[in-house]
């Protein structure tokens, strides 16, 4: 059984036999990074393990068995990552496009994602949940890290993630500087503001206080109101009270509110005969407005070899997209969409760890109520108007588990097995009215119901092969309940199936030359039937979601960390996947099986150089200075494959000078000013499309006190 094990993974690991360690490591290592001197007194660097505080028993990242990604806090500060739509391919496989504002900002991992309704990525931040992808785009300030998991994490979390799981940690109060000021400049009129006040309460309570402004003029102007199209102001506040009540149990209490206000949604009309995009030219400035608050308290009680923790959270959004919905300068249409959401979660843990058995078991419940009211204004005069109201009531119950089971048969052989029990239960009411001068039909009216039951069940075979290198074969089921949709024409088009996938992965996870280089590659399969499909209902006023039969999500993942002393660091991170649809027939005439999924890129890479100066000077201690290139592969706008975005690369830069304890940072993003779309989609018979950032740059003062 042994020889038939150590065959299973080293025929796996064949084309990796570089990874072998070329010495042992003579100590221990911790979550540090480890500096010692060799023979000729050049610092040489130890990358040392990582726990990945996601993963519910703690593991680090070079034992976890599952495709992840770590971004740290150096990384988020010198490139400049502000929202989640900058780690586009800085994680491999990941793409999550701008689509004009906050409120359309979905994920997409391994080609997995929904444009619309409820997202297939899951978003923790500070292990609270975020349940709308609404919410998703949100400022960055004050952060941790970001840890990417790939792939369904269901055995281990309260809310189904089909596709994978973000999770975002904030900086904490406990041992920080009192005080923490940044202000900063920028080209097309960006000025940004953050503020951090940590202060300890007594020896058990530490308090911290944070905001952030954020103002942009915007980056492309709309012709027909000689305004720009995409300005944004934003203000982020934050409050976090932690208390340990002894050397085991403590209370993290978290309060954070964002205020945004943007004219949003700059495209331009796709000249039918050249191809060209035009510049933005519409009559109807577009907008969306949002007040976002959430709250959570994380109980945690550690006992040594048990841990109990508890999470509840409640988030409240308040928006409402303004948006002239045709995109042109004639008065046709002007929709706008207000809506209140309150939603409300609470989650069990329990994780047990002894020697040869770790165990991970949990409840979570949820409930989730959206008002949503949408209404048509027709002409110029807009005396004919269409409101649809919506009124939205998803829960769901889930119990879940995982355990794994070491020294399974023979040494080192680690066996993982999962079960979720997944229940959802969603309500709509739905209101059609049309207004004629003043005078006020009804026209339609449903009430709806629909439950979901699934039986996730998750396998894992880890084999240690030594302290340096590990492998891992995993069956992972996904799944994504389905719905109702806030916009259809037709009565089989409000509803739309729920749809699942059977994941199959591989990888090996391996550390060499002497601990400076970490090495981690992965395939995976993914056999995914009735995807929920994006499309425009049949007049082109607005999107639903339908679902196709079969798909396929092929790939590889590959991500290299070299150091090889204290002053350098180099990473590199590629991702390719092949999404097509096997059978879908999209209409009785349209047959798209073999057409490519739209907004998988076949491509992603990133490549990022870090270099430490140790200037030593009487004013400058040091200087940091980062380029990093971000490359996204081809990618379809649509299932019809008619419209795409051919490759192309972005060439970021920063340098950063330290003087005691002030930091003045200088960077810019699209250096090289390329050239490309974000967004592409056709409606009322036009198609249109949104240009990606040009050049920016800007510069930055951070000073602690």
């Amino acid at each position: 059984m042994r020889q038939l094990i150590r065959y299973i993974f080293s025929s796996l690991l064949f084309f990796s036999f570089f990874t072998c360690p070329l010495r042992a490591q003579t100590e221990g290592e911790s979550a540090h990074i480890l500096v010692s001197l060799d023979s000729v007194n050049f610092p040489t660097v130890f990358l040392g393990e990582v726990l990945i505080k996601s993963a519910r028993d703690q593991r680090p990242l070079q034992q976890l068995p599952i495709s992840t990604s770590l971004v740290p806090t150096a990384q988020v500060e010198q490139e400049q990552i502000n929202g989640l739509t900058d780690l586009t391919s800085r994680v491999p496989n990941l793409y999550m496009p701008s689509y004009g504002s906050k409120l359309t900002t979905p994920i997409y991992i391994r080609g997995i994602g929904s444009r619309i309704n409820n997202p297939a990525i899951g978003l923790y931040v500070d292990y609270i949940p975020q349940f709308d992808k609404s919410s998703f785009d949100f400022e960055f300030f004050d952060i941790e890290r970001i840890e990417v998991l790939r792939g369904p994490q269901g055995t281990m979390f309260g809310r189904n993630n089909m596709g994978g799981l973000i999770s975002v940690f904030t900086q904490g109060p406990h041992d920080a500087p009192p005080v923490i000021a940044a202000a900063g400049t920028g080209n097309y009129g960006s000025r940004v503001f953050n503020l951090q006040f940590n202060q300890p309460l007594s020896s058990k309570t530490d308090l911290q206080v944070s905001g952030r402004a954020n103002h942009r003029d915007g980056y492309f102007k709309n012709l027909y109101t000689n305004q720009t199209a995409d300005e944004l102001n934003a203000y982020n506040g934050r409050l976090r009270l932690v208390h340990r009540w002894n050397e085991k149990f403590d209370t993290d209490l978290l309060l954070s509110y964002e205020n945004s206000d943007q004219n949003g949604y700059p495209y331009g009309l796709i000249d039918p005969e050249t191809g060209q995009l035009q510049p933005v030219n519409y009559n109807d400035p577009s907008s969306y407005y949002r007040n976002l608050a959430n709250a959570g308290v994380v109980n945690s009680l550690n006992m040594g070899e048990l841990t109990l923790r508890s999470t509840s959270s409640g988030q409240y959004i308040d928006d409402e997209q303004t948006i002239d919905q045709d995109f042109t300068p004639d008065p046709l249409y002007l929709v706008s969409q207000p809506q209140t959401q309150y939603i409300f979660s609470q989650e069990f843990t329990a994780t047990l760890k002894k020697e040869q058995l770790e165990l991970v078991a949990g409840v979570f419940g949820f409930h989730q109520k959206l008002d949503k009211t949408v209404n048509v204004g027709l002409g110029a005069t807009q005396s004919t108007l269409i409101r649809k109201s919506y009124e939205h009531l998803n829960m769901g119950l889930a119990a879940f588990t995982q355990t794994t089971f070491k020294d399974v048969m023979t040494e080192n052989l680690s066996l993982t097995a999962g079960l979720r029990l997944d229940w959802e239960k969603a309500t709509q009411d739905y209101y059609y009215d049309k207004k004629v001068n003043e005078v006020v039909t009804p026209v339609d009216s449903t009430d709806s119901q629909m439950h979901f039951t699934q039986v996730l069940p998750r396998l894992t075979l880890d084999y240690q092969l030594n302290d340096k290198l590990n492998a891992y074969l995993s069956l992972t089921k996904g799944y994504k309940t389905g719905g109702f949709n806030s916009t259809f024409e037709r009565p089989e088009d409000q509803i739309f199936d729920a749809e699942q996938s059977w994941n199959y992965e591989a990888g090996i996870k391996s550390k060499w030359l002497f601990n400076s280089v970490r090495f981690s590659l992965t395939g995976f399969y993914i056999d995914w039937k009735n995807q929920q499909i994006y499309q425009p209902v049949p007049s082109g006023q607005g999107s639903m979601l339908t679902n196709a039969g079969r798909s396929e999500s092929r790939g590889l993942e590959a991500e290299v960390s070299f150091r090889p002393n204290a002053y350098l660091e180099t990473n590199v991170n590629i991702g390719n996947t092949r999404a097509v649809f096997l059978e879908y027939q999209k209409n009785d005439s349209t047959d798209l099986s073999g057409n490519y999924l739209p907004y998988a890129p076949r491509t992603t890479l990133y490549i990022g150089q870090n270099i430490i100066l140790p200037v030593k000077k009487r004013w400058l201690e040091k200087a940091t200075l980062n380029l990093n290139y971000q490359g996204i592969g081809k990618l379809y706008w649509s299932d019809e494959n008619s419209s795409y975005q051919n490759y192309y690369g972005l060439l970021n830069g920063s340098a950063t000078l330290w003087w005691k304890k002030i930091e003045l940072t200088f960077w810019a993003k699209n250096i090289l000013n390329s050239n490309y779309q974000v967004f592409r989609f056709t409606a009322l018979g036009n198609e249109y499309a949104q240009k990606g950032v040009p050049a920016v740059f800007g510069t930055q003062i951070k000073m602690t006190f």
